[in-house]
């Protein structure tokens, strides 16, 4: 859905050309982001140690994801340029954003990365996001079946069986909107934000911050505060039941896991929403559960993840399938329709 919003460009396969590019590109920028990585941004005389010195793999590392990273944002970009020229480009943001630029001067090359830029975002970042939270997800109900259970509930007694939820049922599925805050208060998918450098000296409570200090936002830290989520380190989605609007509004994990101000991700609510259809579909049409070994004994997995740019969910067993054939078959039928 994502690549066909920002590009026009239908995905039939987990080997899409396109979708390898951005997997490659997001994997070389995680492996490139190591602790190793990052301490070149604190201690920049780092930067002159030669590729051939022991220790520099960083740098190395640091050239192969740029060259990944190129090739997502020229690739598509190029092709979709292509198409425009020929008449035959689907409708996108990325032909959008071509069509007003163009509309009184001509795009310049300035223009042109800032909108490869904007787009690639779209895609790469949210997309990958997406799937960490919606990992998280399953890591969090395969621990806890109990919220599960009590989801699947909610979603039987409003949606009922003949139909899958809608974005329409939201409002009235209060209890899956808890369990997703808490998915995301639980494992924000990019702990510590995205760094950025401060373009002029600012004050923050009596701190002077010199213009170029980059300012990192612990993301992590703010949802585990524990005078505003007691008991951090547990999964309790009832923490954010029965909450007044302005309570809620302060303790909704949304005004910082999408970061801040101007610097807000740009598919924030359209990420949001996939991820809200995603979960509320698996609750609707799958039993999720730990998975058993050999000897039918349940695999409780571990609740760790990555630590790095993006917090990724450590691999895991569990045991999914459809809660009923009738539901599968709904599936198999509304997949036909679609494609």
């Amino acid at each position: 859905m994502m690549m066909e919003i920002a590009y026009g460009h239908s995905v039939s396969s987990v080997d899409d050309e396109f979708v390898k590019f951005a997997d490659n590109a997001l994997t070389g920028a995680i492996e490139a982001d190591s602790l190793v990585a990052t301490l070149v941004d604190f201690f920049p005389f780092l930067r002159h140690i030669p590729t051939w010195m022991p220790g520099s793999g960083f740098k190395r590392r640091a050239f192969i994801a740029r060259q990944r990273v190129r090739e997502m944002l020229d690739t598509p970009y190029d092709k979709v340029r292509r198409e425009v020229a020929a008449g035959t480009a689907k409708p996108s943001f990325l032909t959008y954003l071509l069509d007003e630029l163009s509309k009184d001067n001509e795009i310049t090359p300035e223009d042109q990365e800032s909108i490869k830029y904007a787009v690639c975002l779209m895609y790469g970042v949210d997309n990958s996001q997406t799937i960490i939270t919606l990992l998280s997800f399953l890591l969090a109900m395969v621990l806890h079946p109990e919220v599960y259970r009590k989801a699947q509930a909610e979603i039987d007694r409003v949606v009922g069986s003949e139909r899958l939820p809608e974005l329409e049922d939201r409002p009235s599925l209060p209890y899956l909107e808890c369990v997703l805050k808490e998915v995301y208060r639980w494992n924000p998918p990019a702990p510590l934000g995205v760094p950025h450098n401060v373009t002029h000296g600012d004050v923050y409570r009596d701190h002077y911050i010199p213009k170029g200090t980059m300012v990192i936002g612990n993301i992590w830290a703010m949802t585990r505060d524990p005078s505003m989520y007691p008991d951090p380190d547990t999964f309790l989605p009832e923490r954010f039941e029965n909450l007044d609007p302005e309570t809620a509004e302060q303790c909704s994990p949304h005004r910082m896991v999408f970061g801040f101000g101007r610097r807000l991700c740009p598919g924030k609510q359209l990420g949001d929403y996939i991820i809200w259809l995603a979960a509320a579909n698996m609750i609707a049409t799958l039993d999720i559960c730990k998975a058993r070994n050999a000897s039918g004994e349940e695999i409780t997995p571990e609740a760790a993840f990555d630590s790095g740019a993006v917090s990724h969910p450590k691999h895991f067993e569990c045991d999914i399938h459809p809660r009923s054939q009738k539901v599968a078959d709904m599936v198999v039928q509304l997949n036909a329709h679609t494609t």
